[in-house]
């Protein structure tokens, strides 16, 4: 018979420490009194034999009248196999113990260890970009790592939307190469049997039944209620059990943070053996004049010495001074300029009616602008709109090339005629502010080399 346990290595007086009791091990010879040696010999494993002649022997403590046998391994040479903490599997089979790291620290190692080499050998990091949409948080993460001097490209980009992923690839030439993998599905019929190593995960889960508008608009309870958005966590989360990612760096809408999938993800994740760092990440204070709140969450491989702080990271760019800044000449007779009555009408009943929406109306000298959303072309109640600097009954949209500068992305990504005005709006209302990831990528790259000249190679 094999008896398997699976534990921590401990510590008693500044020691590391293995402590094994049971009948387990009277079972499988290892009684009280009996002698072993140990095996020192293997590199991957600790391993204790039954020996007459061997210089340890089991102790014991008395339970109930029965002498319950004890292994207590505790000495600072221990280090030479196992880290401080680290979780191991013991098998105890026919006088025989091996004890070795746990399948999850054998792998966080080997995330180390690939990484660390890449950095060293300065070789392109893999990046996974799940949910890419137009790939602005994927540029944004690749222009800040190269900031700290860290070479990336995207080797996986799945997006569902054809249209979304043509736009990227157009666009965003410097994040592909002739490695990449270009996947249109949706991630739910996407086989990760063959799925490739990736260094960093990069997502922006969706956030539709997360958000404050599509929960009251889907009459949901909860987020996991969406019928199509509810369930992707899962999927992401074998996404992280298939490629190993060393980093992984997600963003949604702020509320997901108190959603029971973020309780999961946290779970899940610290159980495969990251380390997580989470932020509530501003576009106001990263340089951009939209008013707009992102949750991000940094995981980071267990045993990677990095200096990351991700409530550390500040501004890259200065903010401009006012919207009057960014916005477009449009002559005071153009038609774009509406009355809008059916919205100021909404507005009117809905203030009646005790709820909370009301029209959003800016001037060139405000300082900031609210969210814009994805469906920013509908024009809804709450939507940010652009008061006539003349006539107050007037209003207009903002334009794709006021959205692009509002949100701290280059005009030339959506000045095409390739690209409609709805689609823009519908690509940059649902990304990140691109500038404060940026930030987040310029200072985790910075991290990165550090450790990476501070540190050994990792073996697997």
């Amino acid at each position: 018979m094999t008896a398997i346990i699976i534990t921590s290595v401990g510590q008693q007086r500044g020691a590391p420490r293995i402590w094994m009791e049971g009948r387990k091990l009277d079972r499988e010879g290892f009684g009280a009194g009996v002698r072993y040696r140990l095996e020192t010999t293997r590199s991957d494993a600790l391993v204790l034999v039954k020996s007459t002649s061997g210089p340890r022997a089991v102790s014991s403590r008395k339970s109930r009248g029965y002498a319950k046998p004890i292994i207590d391994l505790s000495n600072r040479a221990l280090l030479q196999w196992f880290g401080e903490n680290q979780k191991l599997r013991i098998a105890i089979r026919r006088g025989r113990i091996t004890i070795r790291r746990h399948r999850i620290s054998e792998r966080a190692a080997d995330r180390v260890g690939r990484l660390l080499t890449k950095l060293r050998l300065k070789q392109p990091l893999d990046i996974h970009s799940l949910f890419h949409g137009g790939g602005i948080i994927d540029k944004a993460v690749h222009s800040g790592l190269a900031r700290a001097g860290v070479s990336s490209f995207v080797q996986v980009a799945l997006e569902r939307d054809c249209q979304y992923l043509d736009i990227s690839i157009d666009r965003n030439p410097e994040l592909f190469s002739e490695d990449t993998i270009f996947i249109e599905a949706d991630i739910k019929d996407v086989c990760l049997d063959k799925a490739p190593k990736s260094d960093v995960l990069v997502l922006g889960l969706p956030c539709t039944g997360a958000s404050i508008s599509g929960m009251a608009k889907n009459g949901l309870k909860h987020a996991e209620d969406h019928l199509e958005a509810g369930a992707l966590f899962i999927y992401f989360l074998n996404w992280v059990q298939a490629t190993d990612p060393a980093l992984v760096i997600l963003e949604n809408v702020k509320q997901y943070a108190g959603t029971a999938s973020m309780s999961a993800i946290r779970s899940v994740l610290s159980s495969f053996g990251y380390d997580l760092q989470e932020r509530v990440i501003n576009g106001n204070e990263f340089g951009a004049l939209e008013d707009r709140d992102r949750f991000c969450l940094v995981a980071m491989t267990e045993g990677l010495e990095c200096s990351f702080n991700l409530d550390a990271v500040s501004s890259l760019y200065s903010k401009p001074d006012s919207l009057a800044d960014v916005l477009e000449s449009i002559p005071l007779d153009s038609p774009i300029w509406k009355p809008y009555d059916y919205l100021n009408l909404k507005a009117k009943k809905d203030k009646e009616n005790g709820k909370g929406f009301r029209r959003q109306l800016f001037s060139g000298a405000d300082i900031r602008i609210s969210t814009i959303t994805r469906r920013y072309y509908k024009g809804g109640t709450t939507d940010p709109f652009i008061l006539h600097p003349q006539n107050p009954n007037l209003s207009r949209k903002i334009t794709r090339i006021e959205h692009a500068r509002m949100k701290g992305i280059a005009e030339t990504y959506i000045d095409t005629p390739t690209i409609s005005e709805t689609v823009a709006h519908e690509i940059m209302g649902q990304a990140v502010v691109p500038l404060a990831f940026e930030a987040v990528a310029a200072d985790l790259g910075a991290g990165l080399i550090e450790a990476s000249q501070s540190s050994q190679p990792v073996a697997a």
